[in-house]
C-alpha cells in the first residue's frame, strides 16, 4: 500500500480507502479489547459481508474521516511513538474516532436512484442508514424510521452494531420488496406539489424545531432539529435561487433533496448526517401523511 498521508491542518475532512483506514491506530481500552463494542473498519467491513451474503452487487465508496474540537477525544490523534516510526502525518499514525462512509448497492438500479447503505462511526458509537441513492447528487436518502438504527439516543435499549447488521441482513434478504417500496415512496414524494407559500412554512417550522432544541431549558424536549441556522439558512437560499426559474415547480421529493444535499461529511458534522436526514425525512412525511 502507497504511504499515504492525511493533515487535519489542511483541512478537517480527509479521504482514505477502507485498507488506509485498516492500517489506522485501534483504539482499545486497558484489556486491549475496542472501547465501542467493535472496530470501525470491522463495522464497514462486515456490512459489505451481509450485502454479499444477500446476493447483491456493491462498491463502497469513499470513507471520510473528520476532525472537531473535543480535547479529550478528539476526532483525529496522533500517537506519538508510530509517527516516529512511520513519518509525520502518516496514515499509520492516526488514531481516527469520526468516520463516514456509504456502501452502493446497484442491483435495480434505474438512471435516477441505486440503494446505499451509509455508515457513521464517532465518540458516542455507530449509526446506519439506507435507502435510495441519487445519483446525480450523490445524496443519501433514509424513508422510513425503520431504515436507520443508533447505538446511542434517547433510548435505554439501543442495539449493539452487530444487531444493527443482523437487522440490515433481514432488510437485505428481501431486497426486491425493499426497493420497490422505496420507489413507491419516492413517486408519493414527487406528486405532492409544494406550492412557495408552503416552502416558506417549511422554512418557519425549521426554524421554530432548531430554536426549541437550541433552548431546551424553556420547551419540551425535541429531537435532534433536521438542519441548524447555517443550512436553514442555505436551505433557504437554494431553493430561492430556484425559484426564480420559470419552470421550478418544486414537489416533496424537490424539497428533501435539498436538505439532503447538506447530510455529507463537511456539512454536517458526522454525528448528526444520518439522524438530522432521518428527522427530515420523518417531518415531510408526517406533514404530508406519506406511507
Amino acid at each position: 500500500m502507497e504511504n499515504r498521508t492525511l493533515n487535519f491542518k489542511k483541512g478537517p475532512i480527509q479521504e482514505l480507502s477502507l485498507e488506509e483506514l485498516k492500517s489506522t491506530v485501534k483504539e482499545e481500552n486497558y484489556n486491549g479489547k475496542h472501547v465501542m463494542d467493535m472496530y470501525h473498519f470491522d463495522f464497514i467491513e462486515n456490512v459489505c459481508e451481509t450485502v454479499e451474503k444477500a446476493g447483491l452487487n456493491h462498491n463502497i465508496q469513499t470513507v471520510w474521516a473528520a476532525q472537531n474540537q473535543d480535547k479529550t477525544r478528539p476526532g483525529a490523534t496522533v500517537i506519538e511513538r508510530y509517527r516516529e516510526e512511520y513519518g509525520e502525518n502518516s496514515i499509520q499514525s492516526y488514531l481516527l474516532r469520526r468516520i463516514f462512509s456509504t456502501i452502493e448497492i446497484t442491483d435495480m438500479q434505474d438512471d435516477e436512484t441505486s440503494t446505499s447503505i451509509a455508515l457513521s462511526y464517532n465518540q458516542l458509537g455507530f449509526q446506519l442508514g439506507f435507502g435510495p441513492h441519487v445519483k446525480i447528487c450523490r445524496n443519501q436518502c433514509i424513508l422510513s424510521t425503520n431504515h436507520f438504527m443508533s447505538t446511542y439516543g434517547t433510548s435505554d435499549k439501543m442495539p449493539s452494531p452487530q444487531k444493527m447488521i443482523e437487522v440490515l441482513a433481514n432488510h437485505l434478504n428481501k431486497f426486491k420488496e425493499e426497493r420497490q417500496w422505496a420507489q413507491e415512496m419516492i413517486n408519493q414524494f414527487k406528486d405532492i406539489a409544494v406550492p412557495h407559500t408552503e416552502v416558506l412554512e417549511i422554512i418557519g417550522d425549521l426554524t421554530s424545531m432548531r430554536i426549541k432544541k437550541e433552548n431546551s431549558k424553556f420547551f419540551p424536549k425535541e429531537s435532534l432539529n433536521p438542519l441548524n441556522q447555517g443550512q436553514i439558512g442555505r436551505f433557504t437560499k437554494d431553493y430561492l435561487l430556484k425559484a426564480q426559474e420559470d419552470n421550478y415547480h418544486p414537489n416533496a421529493w424537490n424539497i428533501y433533496n435539498l436538505a439532503t444535499e447538506m447530510y455529507k461529511p463537511g456539512d454536517t458534522d458526522i454525528p448528526n448526517i444520518l439522524s438530522a436526514n432521518n428527522a427530515m425525512s420523518s417531518y415531510l412525511i408526517n406533514r404530508y401523511s406519506i406511507n
